[in-house]
């Protein structure tokens, strides 16, 4: 199981790295109204790089943690969805899938306030703490995380929130250990 973990983990890394070095290409010859789409499309002679990684658009999608219960790690994949209205902070749902063979689901609901750090006109860089509700449908408490990161995009109310995410939870339970995560992603965030 241990080595399953390790190849699963590597190849989420390696696998990025290696599409990050492809990029996208993006017509830019400029279409009259008149034009016709079909002679536009077949000239390859307009296009340029855009730059963009891909693993940037892997990483929107899921987001990679590490989970320390019972004095063991596990790997993980992660994703948060998160509502609110700023200044007031965020409600988040978020679920992540664990790699080992038992309790492989963690959901988790929390509330979130940001502190905006420094801000420009596409950019907000945000440190943000939170507290929440855990359950893994067989032990159920709740949690405390910070994480810094930003708030990207052309504004309210859609927006995208790469992160660095510290998270201790605190079992209800006696008998079983508390839950220690790391995670970094890009989570959506909407603003009303």
């Amino acid at each position: 199981m241990k080595k399953n973990n390790l190849i699963i983990a590597a190849l989420f890394f390696i696998i990025p790295y290696i599409i990050s070095s492809q990029t996208f290409e993006l017509k830019l010859k400029n279409i009259s109204a008149g034009s016709n789409i079909s002679a536009v499309r077949s000239a390859n002679k307009y296009y340029s790089k855009t730059g963009i990684p891909a693993s940037w658009y892997l990483a929107a999608i899921i987001n990679p943690m590490l989970v320390i219960e019972d004095k063991k790690v596990f790997f993980g994949l992660t994703k948060e969805i998160s509502a609110g209205i700023f200044p007031y902070g965020r409600l988040a749902f978020e679920y992540s899938y664990i790699f080992r063979s038992y309790n492989t689901s963690h959901l988790r609901f929390s509330y979130n306030y940001d502190f905006i750090l420094a801000a420009g006109d596409f950019v907000g860089f945000i440190a943000t703490p939170g507290v929440g509700y855990f359950t893994d449908t067989k032990n159920n408490g709740w949690f405390l995380q910070g994480s810094v990161g930003a708030l990207l995009g052309p504004g309210e109310p859609f927006m995208f929130n790469p992160y660095l995410k510290y998270r201790h939870t605190f079992i209800k339970e006696k008998t079983k250990s508390n839950i220690h995560d790391i995670s970094l992603g890009v989570g959506f965030a909407f603003f009303l």
